[in-house]
């Protein structure tokens, strides 16, 4: 590197790690500010706790009988189950696209593809009629199944899995591999950087889900976490929204994410360097 081009690094380098602190400090406000007390958090909003209380995780676990509970399980329940079939069935699809031609092969992936310029939500209300008529609305179902064939995450494992060689598959096959086999054994684990970043993402985009579980789900027993943190009110609070138990409401709700990220964040990373060097 030449020596003028460092001053430039170095501005470059701190401007970085100012806008990253800066990116924090909303979720450090909340973290603080769920041990506070509600007289506290109107006073002192900004600053360190004078004295750190716990209370307000309790109070939250208690919330009308533990639903939040019952809730914050609904939506891990939900989330994980809705991620494992979402990458199965699309990591399956996607081998299918990318490794064999059968008739009709360019033309259904082009319909597949013209589904994801159609906004969800104008197919809410033909769908809630459906789902209304066979008996799904206010189940864990309707939850999951729905989407779990996810046309984009189809989409990314197939242009991942175009970039690797066919002659592996043809060696195994030579070795009397069949197709599952050849999935799960070779093309599966080497496709594990983009099924991580997907896996990432499928499991973020469940776990904050509203509108869906919003429109489909009366029931709050079967409702997700992100349904009924909003609708939090307690009479013994200085406002008729609790925001202490809402600040430590949030700090849990952000945990399976946190969670999820560094179990998966070599695969992640490493997805997010590929092609970025050609040899």
């Amino acid at each position: 590197m030449l020596a003028k081009d460092k001053p430039l690094k170095t501005i470059m380098t701190f401007l970085l790690v100012i806008c990253c602190l800066w990116s924090l400090v909303p979720i450090i406000l909340m973290f603080m500010n769920s041990f506070k007390t509600g007289s506290e958090l109107s006073a002192n909003s900004w600053g360190w706790p004078r004295n750190f209380v716990a209370d307000n995780y309790l109070r939250l676990l208690s919330y009308n009988g533990g639903v939040i509970a019952r809730s914050y399980l609904n939506g891990l329940f939900v989330s994980i189950t809705y991620t494992v079939l979402t990458i199965a069935i699309s990591s399956l699809a996607a081998y299918a696209f990318s490794k064999y031609k059968f008739p009709g092969h360019n033309i259904l992936f082009t319909l597949l593809l013209a589904t994801m310029m159609i906004p969800g939500e104008i197919t809410i209300p033909p769908l809630y009629i459906f789902f209304s008529k066979i008996k799904w609305l206010n189940t864990y179902k309707i939850q999951i199944i729905p989407g779990i064939a996810n046309v984009f995450c189809m989409f990314m494992l197939k242009q991942y899995m175009d970039g690797l060689p066919n002659s592996l598959l043809e060696s195994a096959r030579l070795d009397g591999a069949g197709h599952l086999t050849v999935f799960f054994r070779i093309l599966f684990p080497i496709s594990a950087p983009a099924v991580g970043a997907l896996t990432i993402l499928s499991f973020l985009g469940k776990w904050n889900d509203y509108l869906w579980p919003m429109t489909m789900l009366t029931k709050p027993n079967i409702m997700p976490i992100m349904i009924i943190l909003p609708t939090l009110n307690d009479k013994e609070s200085l406002w008729s929204i609790p925001w202490e138990i809402m600040m430590a409401g949030c700090s849990v709700v952000i945990l399976p994410l946190i969670i999820v990220f560094f179990i998966f964040q070599k695969h992640f990373m490493s997805s997010v360097v590929i092609g970025a060097v050609k040899e």
